[in-house]
């Protein structure tokens, strides 16, 4: 009795080991899971980043949906009643199926054990984390894009992230912090603020943008230039708490960013401005755009959490 009690103890844990095998998300693979699944792969996020986009979604509740179906890569929302909830796929509609549009999808790498590592979307999942009608129970779509499942200990899961370059390993000071000081989910009781993280957001398309040449833009692209600011602007001299003194810290930001020459390397990231999506020369039309658009919320919602 009790030598068939452990042949099919052991029958159980051969079939469950297979079928953990066949689940483990596969690269290329669009999987569906709550947020509070996903591990960070970084400790600090640009809070005022995600202040725009919840001072945004405040002003015009309906915007929100168009962040739910662009990051499932279903393009803009399409209709969307009063009564629609996120929780609810099918109380309103997005303009085409999951996964139409990949590229706008958030990565993840599967880790030992099946977890599930966010590499892009800290910034996107932590708005949807935070903003009301959403939470850690949330359910995204998400693309994979490597699977590590393999690693035989965290150590060397570690090790291939880290050579991979899809783990940022420094707090909001731009100093070294080990994957055990990593938080364990999204939220902004869980992360670092990084206000350099969101200045260098708000010169997208003024100084920097997608790489020219056809490259793929690298994992944690704002973060290589907002270590490298760091060292290069002193932000006691700007008041971030008026629109004024905000706008003047994004065009001094966006300013030293064009002054670098292509081929100049972005500090210590190994990159070259080039490589980073830099550009050589200003776009004053888009910086006006973000000054107009984008900062007031930034400013209103901060005060509002007062």
């Amino acid at each position: 009795m009790r030598l068939h009690s452990w042949i099919v103890a052991l029958l159980l844990c051969v079939v469950t080991a297979q079928a953990q095998a066949f689940s483990t998300p596969k690269p290329g693979q669009m999987i569906e899971v709550a947020l509070e699944q996903l591990h960070p792969t970084q400790a600090v996020v640009g809070f005022d980043q995600i202040y725009y986009s919840l001072g945004l979604f405040a002003d015009k509740p309906a915007k929100v949906f168009d962040e739910y179906c662009e990051t499932n890569g279903q393009g803009a929302a399409d209709k969307v009643p009063k009564k629609a909830d996120l929780h609810q796929p099918s109380s309103f509609t997005c303009k085409d199926p999951v996964g139409a549009h990949p590229e706008d999808m958030k990565t993840v790498v599967v880790g030992p054990a099946g977890q599930l590592y966010l590499t892009d979307g800290h910034h996107s999942f932590t708005t949807l984390w935070e903003v009301p009608g959403g939470g850690p129970k949330l359910k995204m779509w998400v693309k994979v894009t490597d699977d590590f499942s393999g690693s035989p200990d965290m150590a060397a899961f570690w090790q291939r992230m880290q050579a991979s370059r899809k783990v940022w390993l420094k707090d909001n000071q731009g100093q070294a912090l080990s994957p055990a000081k990593l938080p364990a989910h999204l939220g902004f009781k869980n992360l670092q603020d990084d206000t350099f993280r969101s200045l260098v957001y708000f010169t997208r398309k003024a100084a920097y943008g997608k790489p020219d040449d056809g490259a793929i833009a690298p994992e944690f692209l704002e973060f290589y230039w907002s270590n490298w600011l760091r060292t290069q602007i002193d932000l006691g001299a700007y008041n971030l708490d008026k629109k004024g003194g905000y706008k003047d810290a994004i065009e001094a930001v966006a300013k030293r960013m064009v002054s670098l020459a292509p081929g100049s390397p972005v500090g210590d990231s190994g990159f070259t401005a080039h490589q980073l999506g830099g550009m050589t020369q200003l776009d004053r039309n888009e910086l006006e755009k973000t000054f107009d658009k984008k900062v007031p919320y930034v400013i209103d919602y901060r005060k509002s959490l007062n």
